[in-house]
């Protein structure tokens, strides 16, 4: 590639989000592929320089040595490469760091982790936490489908939700809507979301939810309360555990798949793995 500025970079990433909203990708990824490649931007020098794969491997080794964990290298990596394809450069594209494969799952909500957390949760009065653990926990639902969780939609067992442009229907057990419905009654909640936004200006209007920075935020204190370590409470924490029971009932992948809204079984099947601790339970068993 001829020489090239920082200012003709920043112009080819704005074409490269331009091309992929039209492709109709989510914000989320327009801004995780924006900040991706203004990483590779800040890298290059302040003058003219020739784009070559030496400065991209440099750029690659730099990620590591400012402290970047693997995979998250590796996710900057992917989105450099898709850039390069779209300059037209594919001689420029590296590979990723090669990482062993984990098929354990050392930071997963554990089901005494999870009864622990309720009993917490209620301890501490939030029992808008105590029940949307409980939906994380027996419908797999991602935190962005709570949104879905409405007074009106409490009618069926089975609630339709719109998440990553894929329709799919949450399936809601018996218990787990007597338990909401019994929230409800007792919150007064006659309408609109379950899950109310804490501020004193909207905690009473049914279309004003607690923002996912908030639920995160009580998750994390309550689990520092159930000393369990905080790390645990991410996006995926209570999907692994869900993942995890639904196997051990005998809910088979494909099942599994489409109740998660995964369209490659093969990312279901990351959710089904085991951690070290309970792979060394089983092996303790073994006598001969």
């Amino acid at each position: 590639m001829p020489c090239v500025t920082k200012d003709e970079l920043k112009n080819k990433l704005e074409e490269f989000i331009s091309s992929l909203d039209l492709d109709e990708k989510a914000n989320r990824t327009l801004k995780s592929y924006r900040n991706a490649i203004n990483k590779l931007i800040d890298f290059v020098p302040d003058n003219e320089f020739e784009l070559n794969k030496r400065l991209i491997i440099n750029w690659k080794n730099n990620l590591q040595e400012k402290g970047f964990s693997l995979n998250t290298c590796n996710q900057f990596i992917v989105v450099i490469n898709k850039f390069l394809y779209f300059l037209k450069l594919e001689d420029l594209v590296v590979k990723q760091f090669k990482i062993q494969e984990k098929s354990n799952l050392e930071d997963k909500i554990e089901p005494q982790e999870h009864k622990r957390m309720l009993r917490w949760a209620k301890n501490i009065g939030n029992m808008e936490a105590y029940y949307i653990m409980k939906v994380f926990a027996y419908s797999g639902a991602r935190i962005s489908e709570l949104k879905y969780f409405t007074v009106e939609n409490l009618d069926s067992n089975y609630i339709k939700v719109y998440n990553k442009k894929k329709e799919r229907f949450l399936i809601i057990t018996n218990e787990l809507r007597r338990d909401l419905k019994h929230y409800c009654k007792d919150r007064k909640i006659k309408e609109g979301y379950i899950f109310r936004s804490t501020d004193d200006r909207f905690k009473d209007d049914p279309k004003r939810m607690p923002d996912n920075s908030t639920i995160w935020r009580w998750l994390k204190k309550i689990a520092r309360k159930a000393k369990i370590n905080p790390n645990k409470i991410h996006a995926h924490a209570w999907r692994h555990l869900f993942a995890i029971q639904c196997k051990q009932n005998g809910i088979d992948l494909d099942e599994l798949a489409d109740i998660l809204g995964h369209s490659n079984i093969n990312t279901t099947a990351i959710y089904t793995k085991t951690s070290m601790k309970e792979k060394k339970q089983k092996l303790e068993k073994i006598r001969y």
